[in-house]
């Protein structure tokens, strides 16, 4: 079968991976046979060289137990040095393997690797990790941390890990062997061509411009006859990876609770800055809930202007007023945002202090507030991807990742009791990669559900939607027609307003009320600005 990559993209890891190998020899088949994605090539191609250059074939046969459940566990320790040194080695090598830390059951390597490396396993991992910790006895624990001394020295440790499995041995649950690496979708020849030739050509064509100048059978599935593009219909090839979550449930309340420490210490400063805006948000939503009078009742507010007409009449007009409240409908707003990766940091950090303080202005006023997120489970497809490829890769698979839908806050939850969940946002190895269409499709059913009148759902993203196993199966379009094909049907029913900012990008192509900020600094005028104009327009009903 061919290799998934165009030649260029093949020989360029190649060459790096001989570089860190130090070595010219290193054959790179074995690594490029499994990767279905650059990202997979990259870490595959990394342990292929952190295996050549700091492990030694005659020191491990050496030690090596005869046992199989014993040699097992060996090689489990081995693994797990050879990942240590790697992270400790190089920036990008660290950032490649722990994306990509295979789907094995093997908790005991990523807890050795805490050890020896200092840094936290991949949060895939962490359960795993956790549960290991606790099966082992404290003597196994502070034995098996005596290994990370003697990280950089294969033979020291291979003598003392011996020592350690043969302790061990019994004590342990079961595990599956491990591979050489994780377990990689290998793509058919007929993807293989597609991607060589979409690579060819550079960057994906935006969908309006592709639909306008007449897109090939790459843009939308196939070529009628009558020369029209014919939309591939979109689907997802298994949803049973899929999982709503609540933001609580994705780490520890005092990871939480460190990481929302963390967001308050970075962001004084522009705390401020955005609490003026909000502000301006609270002045339109109180003048909308008091700002009439009636006038000449029995009762109530004396009216000086009626004074004299009281007297004159001699008590038989009506000298009173008071004020009423409008009719505000009872409303409620949605803020999706993205968790993709290319949010990571202050964009992130931002984002969450705005959402914050936005959240608590409304709830202020009277108005629902619901704070969703949207990204993937992994990276590079997942266990959707290997079903396919276990399936024998049918044609027109769909979508190829599973979704991660987050409730950072639920509309009826009050602010102060979610107010840590929001920590999450600091969380970067949540963040992967973003399918909008279908994040869309959920935050709406959620927002349509709700008995308010009026409900409003904000979108904030910072490009367009990405999963690179589904583009690499399907049309490079297909996520975007999927966003488009979205978008419209919420915008032709009546019952939401759909707004959209785009951080960098312009969200225009999909949505029709959008807004594009250069920089996430500019995240909290455009909110502002969005949500008066929303909250001024008349409310739409459903037709």
């Amino acid at each position: 079968m061919a290799s998934p990559f165009p030649a260029g993209a093949v020989d360029a890891v190649s060459a790096c991976t001989k570089t860190l190998a130090g070595a010219d020899d290193v054959d790179v088949s074995a690594t490029r046979a499994g990767a279905a994605t650059l990202g997979a090539l990259r870490a595959y191609a990394d342990r292929t060289a952190l295996g050549r250059r700091f492990h030694n074939p005659a020191v491990h046969r050496a030690h090596v137990p005869r046992e199989e459940a014993a040699a097992t566990i060996f090689r489990l320790l081995e693994q797990a040095r050879l990942d240590a040194l790697g992270v400790q080695w190089l920036r990008g090598v660290a950032k490649n393997l722990l994306a990509h830390p295979g789907k094995e059951a093997d908790g005991l390597r990523w807890l050795t690797f805490e050890l020896c490396s200092g840094s936290a396993a991949p949060p895939e991992k962490t359960e795993l990790v956790a549960r290991m910790r606790r099966e082992l006895s404290p003597p196994l624990l502070a034995s098996l941390a005596d290994l990370a001394p003697l990280t950089s020295n294969h033979a020291a440790f291979a003598a003392a890990a011996v020592r350690w499995v043969h302790t061990a041995q019994g004590s342990l649950p079961s595990s599956e062997p491990p591979t050489l690496g994780p377990h990689r979708v290998q793509l058919p020849t007929r993807i293989v061509e597609r991607r060589a030739r979409r690579e060819r050509g550079g960057e994906r064509t935006p969908p309006d411009k592709s639909r306008a100048e007449g897109a090939g059978p790459e843009a939308g599935g196939g070529q009628a006859p009558d020369g029209n593009v014919e939309a591939e219909e979109y689907r997802a090839y298994t949803t049973a990876h899929d999982r709503v979550v609540n933001a609580a449930s994705l780490a520890s309340r005092e990871e939480l609770a460190a990481l929302r420490q963390a967001l308050d210490k970075d962001l004084t400063a522009i705390r401020s800055v955005v609490a003026r805006l909000a502000k301006r948000l609270l002045r339109v939503l109180m003048a909308r809930q008091m700002r009439q009078w009636r006038f000449d009742l029995d009762e109530g507010q004396l009216d000086g202007s009626r004074l004299a007409p009281f007297i004159a009449s001699g008590g038989s007009t009506r000298p009173f007023k008071q004020e009423a409240e409008t009719t505000f409908p009872s409303t409620v707003v949605t803020l999706l945002i993205d968790h993709s990766g290319s949010m990571r940091g202050r964009p992130m950090q931002i984002a969450a202090l705005t959402v914050e303080i936005f959240a608590r202005v409304l709830e202020r006023c009277g108005v629902h507030c619901e704070v969703l997120g949207f990204t993937t489970r992994d990276w590079d497809g997942g266990e959707p991807a290997r079903e396919w490829a276990a399936d024998g890769y049918p044609e027109g698979p769909g979508r190829l990742n599973a979704l991660e839908h987050i409730i950072v806050k639920s509309a009826d939850v009050p602010w102060r009791r979610a107010r840590v969940a929001l920590g999450l946002f600091m969380r970067d190895q949540m963040l992967k990669e973003n399918i909008d269409g279908e994040s869309l499709e959920w935050a709406y059913r959620r927002l349509r559900s709700r008995r308010e009148v009026r409900k409003i759902l904000v979108v904030v993203s910072d490009g367009t939607p990405m999963d690179e196993a589904t583009l690499a199966a399907n049309s490079h379009e297909y996520l975007d027609l999927h966003l488009r094909d979205v978008v419209r049907s919420i915008e032709d029913e009546a019952d939401v307003q759909l707004a959209a900012i785009g951080i960098g990008v312009d969200v225009s192509q999909f949505y029709t009320n959008a807004t594009r900020i250069a920089g996430i600094e500019e995240l909290g005028p455009a909110l502002t600005n969005k949500l008066v104009a929303l909250l001024d327009a008349p409310a739409r009903r459903r037709r």
